[in-house]
C-alpha cells in the first residue's frame, strides 16, 4: 500500500505554479484535477491564477530529464537509447514470437499472436519491475517459451540501441538521484492506491533530494451520505441509476442557488457488457427529446469514458474496410460490401445513398455470399445505369486498378511507403465522405491519419513488409488506441469503469455492478510467468488478499470523493440468481429508497406520483385506428401480381405493408444455386421442350430422340440463365444441374405421357387484367389444349408440399390458377386447373377438372364435394363465377386500403416478408386478455 506516513493535502491548499507538482495515477486524473482546481479558484473570486501542475509520473519524468538533456546535465552518451513507442515494443515482441515459431515445432496459426505479444511485454516488464529470477524448477513450456522470446528482443535492442519504458523509467529515476535540477519543492501523489518498486525508488530518489512529498486528499467539506441498493436485475440496476442522475442534474439546474453546474459519476463493474443497456436508460432519462438523425449532431449531457477504441468510430471503421477490401480484393465478403455500400464516409455517400442502398439489394441476388472485387466490379458495371451510381463506379475502377499495380510492382515497402499508399487511396476513393463533418468525426478522421503517421515508427523494427502487414499493424494499432471523443462543453454526466473511479471529487457518484463475481476484482496473473513466483513478489494482480485490500481502500476512496454515493449490485442475471459483493454483505438488507436523491419525488411520494403521470400519459394519448389505410388513388400503381392478391387474402395488412409501403426481407445471398434459380432453370427447360409440341409427338420420340431433346432443353435453359446472370455457372455446378435437369425432366415427362393427348398452345403466357380499378399481371408456365378443344391451365412447382384447397375457400390464397382461369379465359371452355409437382419421388397434378379422369389423380368437380360443397359451387361454370367474384372482393379491398392484421391462423404468416410489422405478439397478448383464443 502507499505509505501512510505522507501528510494529506487537499484541493484548497494546494498553490498553483512550478513548485507544486502532483503525479497522477492516469492522465484523465491529472486533467480532473487541474480542471478542478481552476474551477475552484474561480468560484472564490479569482480573475487570474496559477495552473496546478499535475502529470502522469512518466510525462513528468520525460519532461524534466528533457529539460536536463537540453541543458547539458546529462551527457548524450549517458542516454540509454531510443525509448520504443507501446506500438514498436509490442511488434518487437511480436517479430520475436513469429521468428521462434518458425524455428521450433509449435503452430504460431493456432495462437493469437498479437494477445501473445502483449502478454510477454507486459511479463517482461513485471520481471523487470520487480526484479523477479525464474528457477529452473518453476519453469513451465510457457515460461521457456517466453524466456527465448524475451532474450530475443533484448539482445535487438541492444544491437540496434533501444529501451523499454521500464528501462526508461530506471534511467530517469537515476538521473534524479544523480542530481538533476528542475526539481519543485513539493511532489504530491493523487489516486496511487499501491507502490510497485518502481515508485518506490522513484519516492525514495526525490526524499534524498529534500523533494516534500504528500498525498493528495480527495475529501470534501462534509460526510457523504452513503446508500446501498439492490435491484431486481442488471437492466434495473442500469434504469435506476440513469433516472437517479437525471434527478440530480435536473434539480441541480432549477435551484438557483447551485452556482457551479453539478457533476455525477456511474462507476460500473463490466463496463462493456453493461454499455449498450446503461446508455439507453441515459438518453431516455436525460435526453428523451433527441430522436433522430437531426440530433446526431448534439452533444448528449452523458459521456462514457475510457471505452470507445478508434476502430469503433463509424469513418475509421469505414477506412480500414476499404483498405481490407483492396489488400485483399479475391475473398470479400458480400455482407461487409453491403454494409459499406450502405455507410457514409466514402465515395458519394449522399448523392448516390438511394442508388447504393438499391443496388445494395440486388447484388444479394447476383452474387454468391463471398465474392472478388473483380466480380463486384463486373456485376455493378452491369446495373450501374439502373441505379445511377456513376460516381462509386469510377471509385471501384481505381480501387480494381490499385489492386493490379500492387500484384504488379508494389511488393514490399517500408510501413510508412505504405501509410502514404493507404492514405492516397482513402483519398481517392472520396473517404471522409461529401458530407460536413461533426466535430467528434473530425477528431476520428484525424485520429486516424495519425496512426497512419505512427506507421513510420516501424520502419526500423520491421523493415520492408507487404501491404497485409502494414494493414494488420494500422487496425492493430486502432483497435487498441482509446479514442476520447472530444467534446465542446463538459458532461454533467460521466460513465467509467470501477478502474478510472479513482479519479476526482464529483458531487454524486453510483457505483453498480458489485456482485460477487466483480467485486472485489479476481487474480488475473500473468499467464506466462509461474503463478505461485507472482504471489511471492507481492504482485497485487496475483494475489487474492491483495487484491480485497485494494478494494477495500477504493471503497473507502469512493465515500470521501462525493456528497452522495450509492453501492449497488442486481439479484439476478437472467435465470442466474447473483450475491452481493462479501465487502458489502453487511449492508444488503438496506432499504432501498435509500439511493433517492434529497428533496426528490420519490421520497415525497413516490407512488402517488408514479399514478399521476400514468394518468396524464393515458390522457394524451391519441388512439388511431391502423385497419384502413389510404384509398388507392388514380396515379398510384401496385405493383407484385397475384402476390399481391395473395397476401391481401392472407392477411389485408401483408398486402399493404409489402405492395403499397414496398416493405420485404432482403434476399440472403446463397453460394451456387438457389431454390429460385433451380425453379427458374426447370421452367425453362421444360418451356424449351413444349414449345409448339404435342403429346402425340413425345409419345413418338425413341429412346435416343427423347434423351437428346430433353438434353438440349435443358441446355438452352443453362445458356440463357447465363445470359442474364453476372457471370456463367461454374463448369462443375453446371454439370451438376445438367444431371439433375435431365433426371427430373425426364421422370416429369415420362409422367405427362399417361394423360389424354394434349397439344401445348402456350407457354409463360403473359396477360394485363383489371380488377377493380387494379392492374393485375398473370403469367402462366402451360396452357393445354385438349381434342374437344377445351384448355387445361398448368402452374409447375417444384416443392413436396402444394396445394390447391385455398381454391374453395372465400379467400383464395393462391390465386394465380383462379385469375387465370376465371378472368382471363371468361369466354374459352377450361376443363381443368391443376398444379403440376415436378419432383423426382412424387410427381403428380393436384387441382380440379370438369371431368374425371382428365388428368392423372385430378378428380372432378363431383369427387371433391366435401372440399367444393353444392350449395357454393353448384357446377363447372358457377366454380370460375364465384373464383371471379372472390377475386374482385379481395381487389377492392386494397383499392379501398383495407389494412388490417386479420388472418385466420399464426401458421398461414409464418413465411410473411413483414412478418415484423404484423405485431403478431402484441395481438396474442390482447387477444389473451380479452379471454379469447
Amino acid at each position: 500500500m502507499l505509505r501512510s506516513d505522507l501528510p494529506l493535502t487537499r484541493l484548497n491548499e494546494l498553490p498553483g505554479g512550478p513548485d507544486t507538482v502532483v503525479l497522477c495515477h492516469s492522465a484523465r486524473l491529472a486533467t480532473d484535477l487541474r480542471r478542478a482546481h481552476g474551477l475552484y479558484q474561480s468560484a472564490h473570486g479569482m480573475t487570474s491564477w496559477q495552473a496546478l501542475q499535475t502529470a502522469t509520473p512518466a510525462l513528468w519524468l520525460d519532461h524534466l530529464c528533457s529539460g536536463a538533456l537540453l541543458r547539458g546535465e546529462i551527457p548524450p552518451e549517458n542516454v540509454p537509447g531510443i525509448l520504443l513507442t507501446k506500438l514498436q515494443e509490442r511488434s518487437l515482441w511480436e517479430k520475436a514470437i513469429r521468428a521462434d515459431a518458425r524455428n521450433s515445432s509449435w503452430a504460431a496459426e493456432l495462437f493469437d499472436i498479437n494477445g501473445l505479444a502483449q502478454a510477454a511485454m507486459d511479463a517482461g516488464a513485471l520481471m523487470q519491475t520487480w526484479r523477479l529470477e525464474l528457477p529452473e524448477a518453476l519453469q513451465t513450456e510457457e515460461c521457456r517459451a517466453f524466456l527465448r522470446w524475451r532474450d530475443a528482443v533484448v539482445d535487438a535492442c541492444l544491437k540496434n540501441g533501444w529501451c523499454s519504458k521500464v528501462q526508461a523509467l530506471k534511467w530517469q529515476t537515476d538521473c534524479i538521484a544523480r542530481g538533476v535540477s528542475g526539481l519543485p519543492l513539493r511532489i504530491g501523489l493523487a489516486g496511487f492506491l499501491t507502490t510497485d518498486p518502481a515508485l518506490s525508488r522513484l519516492l525514495m530518489a526525490l526524499e534524498t533530494r529534500g523533494v516534500e512529498l504528500f498525498r493528495f486528499d480527495f475529501s470534501k467539506d462534509k460526510i457523504a451520505t452513503v446508500a446501498y441498493r439492490e435491484q431486481a436485475d442488471t437492466k434495473a440496476e442500469c434504469v435506476a441509476a440513469a433516472k437517479w442522475a437525471a434527478e440530480l442534474v435536473g434539480n441541480a439546474k432549477n435551484d438557483s442557488s447551485v452556482k457551479s453546474p453539478v457533476r455525477v459519476r456511474i462507476a460500473v463493474a463490466d463496463l462493456p457488457a453493461r454499455r449498450r443497456t446503461l446508455e439507453l436508460a441515459l438518453a431516455d432519462a436525460l435526453n428523451p427529446e433527441r430522436i433522430g438523425a437531426a440530433w446526431a449532431g448534439h452533444e448528449v449531457d452523458y459521456q462514457i469514458l475510457g471505452s470507445d477504441t478508434l476502430v469503433e468510430q463509424s469513418l475509421v471503421d469505414v477506412g480500414l474496410r476499404l483498405l481490407h477490401m483492396v489488400m485483399n480484393p479475391r475473398r470479400i465478403s458480400q455482407a461487409e460490401f453491403g454494409a459499406l455500400l450502405c455507410a457514409c464516409g466514402w465515395s458519394s455517400d449522399i448523392n448516390e445513398a438511394d442508388g447504393r442502398a438499391s443496388l445494395e439489394a440486388r447484388l444479394r441476388e447476383m452474387l454468391p455470399p463471398e465474392t472478388s472485387l473483380d466480380r463486384l466490379h463486373r456485376a455493378i458495371a452491369r446495373v450501374q445505369v439502373e441505379f445511377g451510381i456513376p460516381v462509386l463506379l469510377v471509385h471501384l475502377d481505381y480501387m480494381l486498378e490499385t489492386t493490379r499495380q500492387m500484384r504488379a510492382g508494389l511488393k514490399r515497402q517500408l510501413p510508412s511507403i505504405w501509410a502514404g499508399h493507404f492514405i492516397t487511396l482513402l483519398e481517392a476513393i472520396g473517404w471522409p465522405g461529401e458530407r460536413q463533418l461533426i466535430f467528434t468525426e473530425q477528431a476520428a478522421v484525424k485520429a486516424l491519419r495519425d496512426a497512419l503517421t505512427s506507421l513510420s515508427t516501424l520502419d526500423v523494427l520491421l523493415g520492408r513488409v507487404d501491404a497485409t502487414e502494414a494493414l494488420r499493424q494500422l487496425q492493430r494499432h486502432c483497435r487498441d488506441q482509446i479514442f476520447p471523443a472530444p467534446r465542446q462543453a463538459p458532461a454533467s454526466v460521466e460513465v467509467c469503469s470501477l478502474a478510472d473511479a479513482v479519479a476526482a471529487p464529483v458531487d454524486a457518484l453510483w457505483v453498480m455492478g458489485l456482485n460477487e463475481a466483480a467485486w472485489p476484482p479476481a487474480t488475473r496473473p500473468n499467464p506466462l510467468l509461474p503463478a505461485e513466483l507472482q504471489r511471492r513478489a507481492g504482485i497485487p494482480a496475483a494475489k487474492a488478499e491483495i487484491q480485497t485490500a485494494i478494494a477495500r481502500e477504493i471503497q473507502s476512496f469512493w465515500q470521501m470523493s462525493a456528497d452522495h454515493v450509492v453501492f449497488s449490485w442486481a439479484a439476478r442475471e437472467g435465470e442466474r440468481e447473483l450475491r452481493v459483493s462479501p465487502l458489502l454483505a453487511a449492508f444488503a438488507r438496506v432499504s432501498q429508497t435509500d439511493a433517492d436523491p434529497p428533496n426528490s419525488s420519490t421520497n415525497r411520494d413516490h407512488g402517488r406520483a408514479t399514478a399521476r403521470e400514468a394518468t396524464n400519459c393515458n390522457d394524451l394519448l391519441e388512439r388511431v385506428s391502423d385497419a384502413r389505410a389510404p384509398a388507392l388513388s388514380g396515379t398510384e400503381r401496385v405493383r407484385g401480381g397475384t402476390r399481391l392478391l395473395q397476401a391481401q387474402a392472407i392477411c389485408p395488412a401483408w398486402g399493404f405493408y409489402q405492395f403499397r409501403l414496398g416493405g420485404g426481407v432482403l434476399p440472403a445471398p446463397t453460394g451456387g444455386l438457389d431454390a429460385m434459380a433451380r425453379g427458374t432453370l426447370l421452367h425453362g427447360a421444360l418451356e424449351v421442350f413444349w414449345r409448339d409440341r404435342s403429346q402425340t409427338e413425345l409419345l413418338a420420340m425413341d429412346e435416343p430422340t427423347f434423351s437428346a431433346q430433353v438434353s438440349f432443353a435443358v441446355e438452352q435453359a443453362l445458356a440463357e440463365f447465363d445470359r442474364r446472370a453476372v457471370e456463367p455457372i461454374p463448369p462443375r455446378l453446371r454439370q451438376l444441374e445438367h444431371s439433375r435437369l435431365l433426371a427430373l425432366i425426364s421422370k416429369w415427362l415420362q409422367f405427362e405421357a399417361q394423360r389424354t393427348p394434349f397439344r401445348v398452345i402456350a407457354c409463360e403466357d403473359a396477360h394485363e387484367l383489371m380488377l377493380e380499378g387494379l392492374r393485375v399481371r398473370v403469367v402462366v408456365d402451360r396452357v393445354d389444349q385438349l381434342e374437344d378443344g377445351r384448355l387445361v391451365i398448368i402452374d409447375y412447382k417444384s416443392g413436396r408440399k402444394i396445394s390447391a384447397n385455398s381454391w374453395a375457400k372465400s379467400r383464395i390464397s393462391e390465386p394465380q390458377l383462379p385469375i387465370y382461369a376465371a378472368l382471363a379465359f371468361p369466354e374459352q371452355a377450361v376443363a381443368g386447373v391443376v398444379l403440376a409437382r415436378v419432383t423426382m419421388d412424387a410427381p403428380a397434378f393436384i387441382g380440379v377438372a370438369e371431368d374425371e379422369e382428365l388428368l392423372p389423380q385430378v378428380k372432378s368437380l363431383e369427387g371433391l364435394r366435401k372440399l367444393y360443397p353444392e350449395y357454393e359451387f353448384a357446377d363447372w361454370s358457377g366454380l370460375r363465377r364465384l373464383w371471379a367474384e372472390r377475386l374482385h372482393v379481395v381487389a377492392a379491398e386494397v383499392k379501398d386500403g383495407c389494412a388490417a392484421v386479420v388472418f385466420g391462423n399464426e401458421s398461414e404468416v409464418k413465411y410473411c416478408d413483414v412478418l415484423p410489422l404484423l405485431r403478431i405478439a402484441e395481438r396474442r397478448a390482447q387477444f389473451e386478455e380479452q379471454g379469447l383464443k
